[in-house]
């Protein structure tokens, strides 16, 4: 990949400010991290990490008149501002080591620049742009800026206590593969391979995070494939490990189930859930398989959803991004199985049944639906997914035709209401009432029955309760 040559940059015009001030009480100011590895790719972050060598306490002074002052990661270096559309977050110089399952690091703050540089993650991330002194001067003690240019990914110094000091940075190392399409070091990779175990020590809530950057990144399926290849996946979610080499029936599948899965994430935007939702989809595949009477995996989208629902929770999403995954888990086979001999009232029942709405407001549009579908089908038999594609798109038409917006039919209710049953049969309250009125509101959705017909509602439900129980 092209990498700018080193320098002088340009610096912002806040930094400038913010060298100005930090010079003037003896400090010293450098622009570190992400922002200066994404300015020598040519990209420009609103973000920027900054460096210095006073204490965070001279770094609250200098900040008096400049902007908001942010001190929640004071205990740890780190003094936060925001001007002109930069977001800072201001550290000073040091080194940090993590405790065994811990989020926040053990700070130790120095003096030399080298030394806080020498902590850093990868060497790409290792380099510096001086604000004060030497404005605008490339810092790069490490080779970042080889590396960068070369598409490698490598530590500053040895990988092994790199990782060791906190083994997320191997989830890290897999992030930025995925994320700039990066060769991971050998060196490195063997120990990714032989330290995946201490992955374990990492709070889920940090294996989440990675997860969900490498899914929305430009490779989720470089991302997700090193994670299997490494060990490191069985770490973040077994289930997710499991389908790893499990073979697939050749008629409909051109991979077994894990590339398939990656396949199916490449013919998605980034969009966090309906990737999210492809990495699970077909979780149920492992523990549902069977070889007789032939290969295939009875059942796998039910079973699919309930282990989606353990691995998420497991992982500490929110409650309500676990209901709409797996939501998406349980109805991504649902479009593929269509038939044109289909009933209007099996077509509105599938527009009824995926579509998840919460409180009058949709949470997962049945057009999420299909976009998961076609990537299934896209990433599955060449030979066999256009005539797929196409019943999709007949479907689709289909609901068109009809006029069965999610929205409409989830708004169908029952022409009678509880109250009105109760009178009508003469009967009080009980476990009868709550199947008459769905099967009166499901007859709304299948456009047998008028919103507003009382009484054929009423003569519905007489039929129903003497088919249900003969005699009334």
């Amino acid at each position: 990949m092209a990498v700018l040559p080193g320098g002088p940059f340009e610096i912002p015009g806040p930094v400038e400010v913010l060298a100005e001030r930090i010079g003037a009480r003896g400090g010293r100011l450098y622009i570190v991290g992400g922002w200066v590895r994404d300015l020598l790719r040519g990209e420009e972050s609103a973000d920027i990490d900054l460096a210095t060598d006073l204490p965070p306490g001279q770094v609250k002074q200098a900040l008096e008149g400049f902007g908001p002052v942010y001190t929640i990661g004071e205990k740890f270096g780190t003094v936060g501002t925001a001007a002109d559309g930069y977001s800072f977050e201001i550290t000073t110089l040091r080194t940090d080591t993590y405790a065994p399952g811990s989020r926040h690091p053990e700070v130790t703050p120095v003096e030399d620049l080298l030394e806080d540089l020498s902590r850093r993650d990868f060497t790409i991330n290792t380099m510096a742009i001086g604000a004060f002194p030497r404005g605008g001067e490339l810092i790069d003690p490490f080779g970042g800026a080889r590396d960068l240019e070369a598409g490698i990914l490598k530590t500053p110094g040895s990988p092994a206590p790199r990782m060791k000091e906190d083994p997320l940075r191997m989830m890290r190392a897999v992030r930025f593969a995925a994320q700039f399409g990066f060769r991971i070091d050998p060196g490195l990779y063997e120990v990714l391979r032989s330290m995946a175990p201490e992955l374990g020590n990492i709070s889920w809530e940090r294996k989440r995070d990675e997860l969900e950057k490498i899914l929305v990144s430009a490779n989720p399926d470089l991302g997700v494939r090193l994670l299997a290849a490494t060990g490191l996946l069985a770490e973040v979610s077994p289930e997710l490990y499991a389908m790893k080499d499990v073979a697939q029936p050749e008629a409909y599948h051109r991979a077994d189930v894990l590339e398939h899965t990656l396949l199916t994430m490449t013919c998605l935007e980034p969009d966090p859930l309906l990737r999210r939702a492809a990495l699970f989809h077909d979780v149920g595949k492992p523990p549902t398989r069977v070889i007789e009477p032939r290969l295939m995996f009875p059942g796998h989208d039910r079973a699919g959803a309930e282990l989606t629902r353990r691995a998420m929770k497991r992982l500490k999403y929110p409650g309500e991004k676990i209901e709409a995954t797996a939501f998406l888990v349980r109805r991504h086979m649902r479009p593929i199985r269509y038939e044109p001999s289909w009933s209007d009232a099996a077509v509105r029942r599938l527009v009824r049944d995926c579509a998840l709405l919460k409180n009058g407001e949709t949470v997962v549009p049945l057009s999420a639906v299909f976009e998961l579908a076609r990537a299934d089908v896209r990433a599955g038999s060449l030979e066999r997914a256009p005539r797929f594609l196409e019943a999709i798109d007949a479907l689709e038409a289909r609901i068109r035709r009809l006029g069965a917006t999610h929205e409409e039919i989830h708004r169908a209710t029952s022409p009678l209401n509880g109250d009105e049953l109760m009178e009508l049969f003469g009967r009080g309250p009980g476990r009868w009432l709550g199947p008459v009125k769905q099967h009166l509101e499901q007859l709304v959705v299948d456009g047998r029955l008028r919103p507003g017909d009382r009484e054929a509602a009423a003569a519905a439900a007489r039929e129903y309760l003497e088919r249900e129980r003969p005699g009334g």
